[in-house]
């Protein structure tokens, strides 16, 4: 009998982390083997899902989950995270991870410890389908476009800004051009009633290029989410952060 990949999330009773964790639940390869909240610490996950035959108990710190290996999935705040991060790589967890926010010294210090321990770290400020995609069409784009900007929206409750998905476009048109990030410019909007939305419009003479995507749901990251918890121990001693290497089109 196969063993299921045991799963802890991070976040697990805010909008993104109960989605991603709904589908860990569904996926007939994994566990939920913990989860992590602060706020509810204590509380069965079944009552705060509408689920109550689910006994999972929603745990405060990593270091109340007693498994000895489990792949630590985080959907939080990077103030929290980092930590938890540092600490779940320490105990040879692998870790996929959708938290952004971290500081350029954060990820070498996180990618430090993952050449350190050899375990896999996925780190993508998106998972959609979408968002990659857009991401090939950009580059495509910037072959023959060379100017842009990049537009992104989410809800008043994001706490930082640009998103990590919109830094990252910013970066790989820069490293297209072989310009300074900072000559991509980026907006942002932070309104109640948005969930994540993404534009780069290029300009040339006489004419502009847009390129949109919209998350309508946050179901939209679970695909690409589980895809990375069933790869990451590919990827030991890396750090991935471009889903091209986690999906492969059919």
């Amino acid at each position: 009998m196969e063993t299921k990949i045991k799963v802890v999330v991070a976040g697990a009773t805010g909008k993104t982390g109960k989605e991603v964790g709904r589908a860990v639940m569904r996926a007939g390869d994994m566990e939920l083997a913990g989860a992590l909240g602060h706020s509810h610490a204590g509380m069965a996950l079944g009552d705060l899902w509408g689920d109550p035959g689910l006994p999972v108990i929603v745990s405060r710190n990593l270091a109340d989950i007693t498994a000895p290996y489990a792949v630590l999935v985080d959907f939080t705040e990077p103030e929290s995270a980092y930590g938890r991060m540092m600490e779940a790589i320490a105990r040879r967890w692998d870790i996929v991870v959708g938290t952004t926010g971290f500081s350029g010294r954060q990820y070498e210090e996180i990618a430090e410890m993952v050449r350190r321990y050899q375990v896999g770290a996925v780190i993508i400020a998106n998972f959609s389908l979408g968002a990659w995609i857009m991401e090939r069409l950009a580059l495509e784009a910037s072959r023959y476009l060379n100017r842009a900007e990049v537009l992104e929206a989410h809800p008043d409750t994001k706490k930082d800004r640009p998103s990590g998905t919109a830094r990252r476009m910013a970066g790989l048109l820069a490293d297209s051009w072989q310009r300074d990030v900072s000559t991509v410019p980026v907006h942002s909007v932070r309104l109640p009633g948005m969930v994540a939305h993404q534009a780069v419009i290029f300009g040339a003479s006489g004419q502009t290029l847009t390129l949109r995507h919209d998350v309508h749901d946050r179901s939209a990251y679970s695909a690409g989410v589980l895809a990375a918890v069933r790869r990451v121990r590919e990827f030991g001693g890396t750090v991935v952060q471009d889903m091209g290497d986690i999906i492969t089109p059919e």
